[in-house]
């Protein structure tokens, strides 16, 4: 059940470039949050901006922490760079439909798929996942925009890096780096979990062979984050209601249940 609370900001730091970590002290929000939920998060205590802002949630602790990771790209996250410690934040959460977890221990495969800053929401499904045998594909423009390796290096998942620019491990996009890799593992049928930009999951819907078990999380512009203001509205497959929200039905939906035209 979301709630309406206040967090108190323990560090806010940069890690590289424009990408900063913002770690938050919130029990009773970090004690309720699964994979692939997320929070709203108000940046400001002015006017502007007015609307809060949907973050994943990169790490949850049973002390009652939280942590956000999240890139300078506008006049909310440049306010938010400007957080101190001690810092009292109000926030709205968990929110969203997370990902269903594979039958444990899984006799397939478990791919995770990140583009960009989209590797944020699967880091606390690895962490659930430890156990099991992942492979992490990790994808981004360029080595700066390369995120989370150290941590998931700590779980001891299979961890392969594509850049565009080839300045490190595979170039290439990370949809070029999936579908080499599916090759090897079609046929045992896995699950696969993926989260980036909007281009790169319509690219792994038209070329990948592996749907039945294929589930994204998706990105979207969010007004209210909790399914009031139809602000967040994607097309589906869905016979008897096929325009959801991806704040409330998802933000998570299985790849073949969206109508990518």
């Amino acid at each position: 059940m979301p709630h309406q609370t206040d967090g108190i900001v323990i560090k806010n730091e940069r890690i590289h470039s424009n990408y900063f970590i913002l770690k938050i002290h919130c029990p009773l929000i970090a004690n309720q949050i699964r994979p692939g939920q997320f929070i709203m998060l108000k940046v400001s205590e002015d006017h502007y901006p007015l609307l809060r802002r949907p973050f994943s949630i990169y790490k949850a602790s049973l002390d009652g922490k939280i942590d956000i990771l999240y890139k300078k790209v506008g006049k909310g996250t440049q306010e938010m760079t400007t957080f101190k410690k001690g810092k009292k934040i109000s926030l709205i959460g968990p929110l969203g439909n997370g990902f269903t977890l594979p039958p444990l221990p899984s006799s397939a495969p478990i791919l995770l798929i990140g583009g960009g800053i989209g590797i944020v929401s699967l880091y606390l499904l690895a962490s659930v996942l430890k156990d099991e045998d992942i492979f992490v594909l990790v994808g981004g423009k360029t080595e700066k925009d390369i995120l989370c390796l150290d941590d998931f290096r700590k779980i001891h998942s299979h961890l392969t890096v594509a850049t565009e620019d080839g300045s490190l491990g595979f170039k290439g996009t990370v949809v070029d780096l999936f579908l080499s890799f599916e090759k090897m593992i079609s046929k045992k049928r896995p699950y696969i979990f993926a989260c980036g930009p909007m281009e790169m999951l319509k690219e792994l819907a038209n070329k990948s062979k592996s749907k039945d078990r294929f589930q994204i999380s998706l990105e979207a512009r969010m007004g209210c984050g909790f399914g009031a203001c139809w602000g967040c509205v994607i097309k589906t497959n869905h016979t008897q209601s096929p325009y959801q929200r991806v704040c409330k039905e998802g933000p998570v939906f299985n790849l073949k249940d969206i109508d990518w035209d």
